[in-house]
């Protein structure tokens, strides 16, 4: 854990570095330094984590060379476009440049007729607020895509009419929004109303596809799978249904942790190796900054991360103080503990960065978690019940429906949540400092309480 941390901390301080050849010069003599000190293994582990660290600031380089393109460039859209007040947002790849840009076409009868997979030419798409006189349909943008975007392209259309089908069972648009949401990634629907919701309660996790919804999948596909006389088969679909949800959801941060955390449970599962879940979730976050370094500035991504995190190190710890085995012939006590414990350890980590974000503290965390986590579940199930069987649409609309009116009935009890939180950077570090010595003190007098729980028990 110790050289991930290292290396987000390098990438943060890249953005202050602007003499990219000195650092490479650095780095360099630095990589001859740890060859050269192979006989003190305390000297050439330091000089491991100044390599680490100096790595860290050469790939958390921005591109301080990036201009606004006024040219014309070919694009696809690829994203639902969401229909605003004013414009119709969606996100354009731009295959000559290869990246996407997100952009806001102004709207008029013309944008209103754009879909998934159109073929655009666009001027000034870095701009982000797009003119009706600065596109138009036409361009071989589409021709351009790569075998990787072609297949992304794919899922996205099969998510398309997965929608369709959504709309065909006559939800209204608060339920519909949310059951796009919560099982296929697409927040196009909801509106500043629902959303302001869900953010109250803090249940705004639920809409974005994260480690809920994959551990929800994940078991699905273990039930559903061969079993262990056929291990390896069932374990290669396990992996491939996650990703195939992942790239149907949009690939976001949260969703690629999780894929990625799974299958590499399940490769050292099939290797008979030993399995570490931080050092899995450390990998995978090495593994994701390495593809993309930006990524480190995504809200999702640290929310992710360190929710996780905070769980992996938390959840253990707790379970301490309780005797061994307690909960063999006690689920549902075993449930509620459980909720309990992840919501506390998750919202340990992410309260911090939600108030620094979005200036907002949920009170009723609690709670809304002992709500939304048995309906989801419900809901992700219910999809797939509803694709094969429609006729029991109705009970699922029903569900998203007493879903959204209890949120909503606890968004308006007194003191549901605290504005105006806006910590400094300073005061979210000294809250961090003081959650981890919290952490060591507890986890130093957790063997002896756990000892003691258990005597008290026989």
């Amino acid at each position: 854990m110790i050289p991930t941390i290292i290396l987000v901390i390098g990438m943060v301080v890249a953005s202050f570095v602007h003499q990219t050849a000195c650092v490479l010069a650095v780095f360099v003599a630095c990589l001859v330094l740890v060859w050269l000190l192979s006989r003190w293994e305390f000297l050439q582990s330091i000089g491991v984590l100044l390599c680490v660290f100096l790595f860290g600031v050469l790939i958390g380089q921005p591109n301080r060379q990036m201009v606004v393109n006024n040219n014309v460039v070919e694009a696809v859209v690829f994203s639902e476009p969401s229909e605003k007040n004013k414009t119709i947002a969606m996100d354009l790849l731009l295959p000559d440049e290869g990246r996407q840009v997100r952009c806001y076409l102004w709207k008029d009868e013309r944008s209103k007729q754009i879909v998934l997979g159109h073929s655009l030419l666009v001027k000034g798409a870095d701009r982000g607020f797009v003119r009706s006189t600065d596109w138009q349909f036409g361009g071989h943008g589409f021709s351009k895509l790569s075998r990787s975007e072609r297949l992304r392209m794919w899922f996205l259309e099969l998510r398309h009419q997965l929608l369709n089908r959504y709309k065909s069972l006559q939800a209204d648009d608060d339920q519909y929004a949310v059951l796009a949401a919560m099982t296929l990634g697409d927040k196009s629907a909801l509106n500043k109303e629902l959303r302001e919701v869900y953010s109250v309660t803090g249940a705004s996790h639920v809409l974005a596809l994260s480690g809920l919804h994959m551990g929800i999948i994940f078991l699905l596909l273990y039930r559903l799978t061969l079993g262990r006389r056929h291990f390896l088969l069932s374990q290669v679909v396990i992996v491939l249904g996650l990703w195939a949800f992942a790239f149907l959801t949009g690939l976001s941060s949260s969703v690629v942790r999780s894929a990625t955390m799974i299958s590499g449970y399940v490769l050292f599962s099939v290797m008979g190796r030993q399995r570490n879940p931080i050092n899995l979730l450390c990998f995978t976050a090495i593994i994701m900054l390495l593809v993309n370094p930006q990524s480190l500035y995504d809200i999702g991504f640290q929310l992710s991360f360190t929710a996780v995190l905070s769980i992996l190190l938390w959840l253990p710890l707790i379970e301490r103080f309780l005797p061994e085995n307690y909960f063999v012939t006690r689920r549902f006590q075993h449930f509620l503990y459980s909720t309990f414990s992840m919501s506390l350890a998750a919202q340990l980590a992410v309260a911090p960065l939600i108030a620094y974000y979005f200036g907002r503290f949920s009170t009723y965390f609690l709670l809304t978690n002992f709500i939304v986590i048995p309906a989801a579940t419900v809901i992700l199930y219910g999809v797939l019940l509803v694709v094969v069987l429609p006729m029991l649409g109705p009970v699922l609309l029903w569900v998203v429906g007493i879903l959204n009116k209890a949120l909503e009935w606890m968004s308006q009890m007194p003191y549901s949540c605290i504005d105006g939180l806006h910590p400094s950077v300073l005061q979210i570090c000294l809250f961090y400092i003081g959650v981890i010595s919290l952490y060591w003190a507890v986890r130093r007098l957790a063997p002896a309480t756990s000892r003691v729980a258990s005597v008290e028990c026989r």
